[in-house]
């Protein structure tokens, strides 16, 4: 059977990727992030000029990417996580994000690493259709949400942009509503996900509840 894979789902801002790192280190199991890949065929296109409205021949750039708990990778080669953190990178991800040639191909790509790590003793799969779309049988499934004036804070102070708070606040609203209303793996919770609201707790107690559930289902399994 292998290891436990936990899938964590969530819109920007809402503590998913922190979670999912702390959560996997203390299992000590993979951190997958899949948001790491669609952020890395947007650079690609960037970088090469590809028109980001071209599903197709972004989907031919998504196909030489792999993803790795260091993060996504093209010809064997890590790609620095600061070059997928730029505000270019993440708006050109929004789009990117929303071809349903680049999701089939990064599917796969996703679901790869998920086996794999599930072989080497287990994983954390975090991203915005994990438990509904790439994991559907994903052991535990967790969709984490928060305020929206709350989500647009953490992302500030993240990025260390907090004189830019509005600018970030609106352009989460714009991300919210093109990955809840995309015809393809819209943002939801799975139907059997528990939805933790993170707005007014911090970081370990996040993880300490989602640990929680992790343990109460290796004691059933």
């Amino acid at each position: 059977m292998g290891g436990l894979l936990i899938a964590i789902d969530g819109p920007a801002g809402s503590g998913k990727s922190s979670v999912a790192r702390a959560v996997a280190e203390w299992l000590g199991v993979a951190d997958l992030n899949t948001g790491a890949l669609y952020r890395a065929v947007a650079l690609l296109a960037l970088r090469d000029g590809l028109d980001l409205d071209d599903g197709i021949a972004l989907a031919r750039a998504a196909a030489g990417i792999e993803l790795s708990p260091d993060g996504a990778r093209t010809q064997g080669v890590e790609i620095p996580e600061d070059e997928l953190r730029t505000p270019e990178v993440s708006a050109a991800a929004s789009k990117v994000s929303a071809h349903p040639e680049v999701r089939q191909v990064l599917l796969d790509v996703q679901r790869r690493a998920a086996a794999e790590a599930r072989e080497r003793g287990g994983g954390v799969v975090e991203g915005r259709d994990i438990g509904t779309v790439v994991l559907p049988d994903a052991d535990l499934k967790i969709f984490l949400s928060a305020a929206p004036e709350e989500r647009a804070r953490r992302r500030a102070v993240q990025s260390g942009r907090e004189e830019e708070f509005d600018r970030i606040r609106e352009a989460m609203k714009v991300r919210d509503r093109q990955d809840s209303e995309r015809e393809v793996s819209p943002l939801k919770p799975a139907h059997d996900a528990v939805v933790l609201d993170t707005t007014e707790l911090d970081l370990d107690e996040v993880v300490s509840r989602v640990l929680e559930l992790a343990r109460e289902l290796q004691q059933w399994t």
